[in-house]
């Protein structure tokens, strides 16, 4: 539908520098004009962001912002968890798959083990106040972590890392990559196969620079957007 697309274009207008809460939206007419669409297109979109609590329509007043978009700051790496947390966020994950399976090449070559070798492969899908904001999928290996359960994948994989196997986590590399979503996972986002996605493949290390485990993450990048300040 025309009016949920443009609902997504005024929430990413709203979640830039140029908005602050409590700020003044432009009139319906000059909204109107900017997305090229009828008043009753633009206002079933405003009636989207009211019902997410985005926005507020005052009679004779106009339509203020309430809310922005989570967005976060980080200097240092940080899980999803640690990242929501910080940011007084409440998180949730739903397990999708917990299952094991013989490594293919690809999966061996980013953990170091040897093709066959079994591994976890975890498919979650990360909540934040409600909203999937991320799908994850991720391989750990068995040998390595031999007491993963889906409990730990409910919460934090890095504090079950650090805190449960007492293994210190050094950093990660990470890849972004604009995209596209396939069906299935703008399906799983709530958002459409034409809205872009951030893909996200990272691989985090131990302090003997061994790899810990590879993900690859979909992020809804109208519901968890991340600023990364990195020093010179």
């Amino acid at each position: 539908m025309i009016f949920q697309q443009i609902a997504k274009l005024l929430k990413t207008e709203i979640n830039s520098d140029s908005y602050n809460v409590g700020d003044l939206l432009p009139s319906e007419v000059e909204l109107s004009l900017r997305y090229n669409v009828s008043r009753n297109t633009l206002r079933k979109a405003l009636d989207i962001l009211k019902c997410e609590g985005i926005i507020q329509r005052k009679h004779g007043s106009g339509t203020f912002i309430r809310k922005k978009i989570f967005t976060a700051h980080i200097e240092q790496m940080n899980s999803f968890s640690e990242i929501a947390y910080k940011n007084g966020k409440e998180t949730s994950s739903q397990i999708m798959k917990f299952e094991l399976q013989p490594a293919s090449q690809a999966i061996s070559d980013a953990l170091n083990l040897t093709s066959g070798e079994l591994v976890y492969y975890v498919k979650r899908l990360r909540f934040i106040e409600d909203k999937p904001a991320q799908l994850e999928e991720t391989w750990l290996s068995v040998s390595r972590f031999p007491d993963l359960t889906i409990s730990h994948m409910r919460k934090s994989k890095f504090s079950y890392i650090e805190k449960e196997c007492n293994t210190k986590i050094i950093g990660t590399f990470e890849t972004f990559i604009p995209t596209f979503p396939s069906a299935e996972i703008a399906s799983i986002l709530h958002i459409s196969i034409k809205d872009p996605i951030l893909k996200i493949q990272t691989q985090a290390l131990d302090n003997s620079h061994s790899p810990l485990d590879y993900s690859i993450l979909h992020c809804n990048i109208f519901e968890f957007q991340v600023k990364y300040f990195f020093p010179r």
